[in-house]
């Protein structure tokens, strides 16, 4: 028994940290899929987990079926994430089996610090009523919100 789901987030990876760490972080969710750091085409996987040690850029998709618990194994990846992070993000996860479209998707942060986490939320709800502003309010006086804000 599961439902079907989709799972997405994207990371920036400190510099210095590992492949092997990176994998570690992701363990939960490599060890449930059976595929490993930058495997498979991309096209019609149901995992996709790739990280660019250049950038430091992590892309970490997921798709189809999976049981019950999978909430608990992307819970973990996003507490492990932590410890790996140079700035916060939030995973996105989907259940596209339930009827209650508000209780569809979950959010769970991550980030390096408390802080960062509590600092991103912030900006990214800021941000979101601003856009819901710009219908309402002229171009200068959303910049002039925004300038308060920032200072």
């Amino acid at each position: 028994m599961g439902y079907a789901h989709s799972m997405m987030f994207n990371a920036m990876v400190r510099k210095g940290v590992t492949v092997q760490q990176v994998e570690a972080a992701l363990k939960p969710l490599i060890d449930y899929f059976g595929r490993g750091l930058n495997e498979g085409d991309g096209v019609s996987d149901d995992a996709i987990f790739e990280f660019n040690e250049e950038n430091g850029e992590l892309d970490c998709n997921t798709y189809g079926d999976v049981g019950y618990g999978y909430y608990d194994l992307v819970y973990e990846v996003a507490q492990n994430l932590a410890a790996i992070v140079a700035e916060p993000g939030e995973i996105n996860l989907y259940d596209h089996d339930t009827g209650d479209i508000e209780n569809a998707k979950t959010v769970l942060l991550f980030g390096p610090t408390e802080a960062s986490i509590n600092d991103y939320v912030a900006k990214r709800d800021i941000g979101e009523a601003m856009d819901l502003m710009k219908d309402h309010l002229p171009a200068e006086k959303i910049e002039a919100i925004r300038a308060l804000i920032a200072s």
